[in-house]
């Protein structure tokens, strides 16, 4: 079927209103004139028999004639044009096929007739004789053009969109059935023709009338729909169907790949040029009113060009998204100024608005590409080209329906087969095969990438293990307890809690710079040292930690050179006896609290900056009923939504509280890194509550 504009040329926002304004001059022009003067007689008087001027008539093709004219035509309304005794002697004749521009008449709007007369025999000798088959006419609209045919005064037959309030559907050929050729009364054929107010006729909306036996009509009929399906439907049908298969998916990755919302901006803007080449489909086949198909294809035009920025804002990580955020208002409000009649507004804001897609889309791909995404070079090219194609298609079909060029200089028509395409039909297909490529192998990319950080996560988890107990070593002088919240799967903390011989409990809390599987593993070589460490002395066991951060261990003439480490931890190593001693080392740890109150150690320097270096240890006096609090610095640092650190004086309200209140609270203001809060609350009998004021003693 015949549609407004080429439908290639519509997969991006039209000039919608425009472009119906002016689709009956868009079609090809001919240069000959057929205008004749009008003609006089009274009203029984023949008005113009096509026999009087067989030439007019074309050669029969499959035993039908097409029945070109002359025929009399006026433009206006009135029911008793089609009375066959009508007198249209003075109407003025026309040739279809031609424009009426070179026929003699001023294009028009609204309602026009068309009239034929032939005699008695003649509907018989135009079919060739086959007088004992029924004849049909095969009536073949322009565009959204609404006819009525009128076959001696009876209604024989209408488009869709002709009643008595008419509407614009695009209008399909179809078969009207006339008398048979022993019919001893002339036909007189009368068709009404109708097209809105908003809609300037040029051309005329009856393109051509063929006349036959019922079975050839019927064949031409197939013919003629065949031809337009591969002229004006099938180009844009496999393109819709490519868009939506890569909707689907887009889709399908995006729900493989939840964390890339490219994926899903994909399927959106292909689903938006799927639904707008379904809309296109059922106004073809005059399923949907011109009302109804404009305010569709407006709205998911402009969706489409909202959705693809959105896609390209995302595949490219572009930080502009203010600009980005201020087309896409600027083009989803551009159908509530057409909508509101506000035309010569909305033709100017609308070119301005493809103007500024096709650039804003252009320059986040360019940047992309000069950040180093290869991919986005790739999809560049394919998409200036489509924007170029699909503009110069909408300006030379205006420039040509305008007649300020000639049609041949109207967008370029390529054939496969019998099947017709622009240019902008091999534009947008190179750039969805564009897209698909680099879609597809970043989506291969990625997943390989997951899959290795997935690998790296599995190995952490079980290096996590030995890092982070499970289950905390208990007996009569001591009750602990723990709680651990990692920021990413797995990180730098680690503590160990150790029973010992004579019961007392060696426990190490330590924080190894950097994050993920690199610094888990670091954190697993100091458990691994700690465990088999033959010293319980705090101090030694930093000394031991140190060498082993800087790898020295094996070689200790190689300390010298091993001051300069890329990475380090801190670590708090202490030894609690049941009688509530407690022997205590730093090394840039954070100090613990006791009953609230955070303890006064000397800070010496993290485990791995300097191997010739001795840890200090202070010796403290515990009593029955002392909680002491270890925790790492993701607790201090935690950040909420403002910039503001949960903060040391935060830190101490909390710090009389259960470990995995004290992690929770820290985690509900705002994690940055790994939690870990270890908690010990003397039980012993054998601590002396009435013990001196502990003492530092070195």
């Amino acid at each position: 079927m015949k549609t407004i504009a080429p439908a290639e040329a519509r997969f991006y926002s039209r000039l919608l209103l425009l472009v119906f304004a002016l689709c009956a001059g868009s079609f090809p022009l001919s240069s000959q004139n057929g205008a004749q003067p009008p003609g006089s007689g009274k009203a029984a008087a023949p008005a113009s028999p096509v026999l009087a001027n067989a030439s007019a008539l074309q050669a029969p093709t499959h035993s039908t004639t097409d029945l070109a004219g002359p025929w009399r035509f006026k433009v206006g309304d009135d029911p008793r044009w089609a009375d066959p005794a009508y007198d249209d002697s003075a109407w003025g004749t026309v040739t279809l096929g031609k424009p009426l521009s070179e026929q003699g008449f001023d294009s028009y709007t609204g309602y026009g007739w068309y009239r034929l007369r032939l005699a008695a025999s003649q509907p018989s000798q135009l079919a060739h004789g086959q007088s004992d088959e029924p004849l049909s006419l095969l009536v073949t609209s322009r565009s959204v053009g609404q006819l009525a045919v009128y076959i001696n005064g009876a209604d024989a037959g209408r488009t869709r969109g002709m009643h008595d309030q008419p509407t614009m559907y695009q209008s399909t050929p179809f078969i009207v059935h006339v008398a048979r050729a022993d019919d001893p009364k002339a036909t007189v054929i009368a068709i009404r023709s109708w097209a809105g107010a908003d809609l300037p006729i040029q051309h005329g909306l009856l393109d051509k009338v063929e006349l036959g036996s019922h079975a050839d009509i019927a064949e031409r009929l197939a013919q003629t729909t065949a031809r337009q399906w591969n002229e004006h439907v099938t180009a844009g049908l496999i393109l819709t169907f490519l868009f939506l298969c890569v909707a689907v998916l887009g889709a399908t990755l995006y729900l493989a790949q939840r964390n890339h919302s490219e994926y899903l901006w994909l399927a959106l803007l292909c689903l938006s040029v799927a639904i707008t080449g379904a809309d296109e489909l059922l106004f073809g086949q005059a399923l949907l009113s011109l009302a109804v198909f404009t305010v569709l294809e407006l709205w998911t035009g402009r969706f489409f060009m909202a959705a693809t920025l959105e896609f390209i804002l995302r595949f490219t990580a572009s930080d502009r998204k203010r600009t980005v955020r201020g087309v896409q208002i600027y083009v989803l409000l551009l159908p509530i100024v057409s909508l509101l009649q506000f035309q010569q507004l909305y033709e100017i804001l609308s070119i301005t608005a493809e103007v500024v897609f096709c650039a804003v889309a252009a320059v986040l791909l360019f940047q992309a590409w000069r950040r180093g995404r290869r991919e986005a070079g790739v999809m560049l090219l394919p998409f200036l080209l489509a924007a170029t194609a699909d503009s110069a298609d909408t300006i030379l079909d205006y420039l040509a329906s305008r007649h300020w060029i000639g049609e041949k200089f109207a967008s370029h028509r390529f054939h496969f087969g019998p099947i017709q395409f622009g240019t902008s039909s091999i534009a947008y297909s190179i750039f969805l095969a564009s897209v698909m490529a680099v879609i597809l192998y970043r989506f291969i990319r990625v997943s390989q990438e997951e899959q290795r950080s997935a690998a790296e996560i599995e190995a952490a988890r079980s290096v996590q293990a030995l890092l982070i107990p499970t289950h905390l070593p208990s007996n009569r002088h001591f009750m602990l307890e723990s709680a651990y919240l990692p920021a990413n799967g797995v990180g730098g903390d680690f503590f160990q809690v150790l029973p010992l011989k004579d019961d007392s409990m060696l426990i190490v809390v330590g924080d190894v710079s950097g994050k993920g599987l690199q610094a888990a593993m670091s954190a697993s070589t100091l458990v691994g040292a700690l465990r088999n460490e033959l010293s319980h002395d705090p101090a030694t066991i930093l000394d031991h930690l140190n060498l082993v951060m800087l790898g020295a261990v094996a070689a200790p003439s190689t300390i010298a050179q091993r001051n300069s480490v890329a990475s380090f931890a801190t670590c708090l190593c202490a030894r609690i006896y049941p009688n509530g001693m407690m022997s205590i080392a730093n090394a840039g740890h954070l100090s613990p609290y006791r009953d609230g109150r955070e303890m006064e150690l000397a800070s010496g320097l993290p485990l791995g900056i300097v191997a010739d270096i001795a840890y200090e240890q202070a010796n403290f006096q515990l009593n029955q009923g002392d909680r002491l609090v270890f925790l790492s610095d993701g607790v201090i640092e935690a950040t909420n939504a403002q910039g503001e650190l949960f903060g040391f004086e935060r830190t101490q309200q909390v710090s009389h509280e259960p470990a995995l209140y004290i992690a929770q609270t820290a985690q509900r203001f705002g994690q940055c890194d790994d939690i870990t809060v270890v908690s010990l609350y003397v039980a012993s009998r054998a601590a002396d509550r009435g013990a001196r004021e502990p003492a530092l003693t070195h």
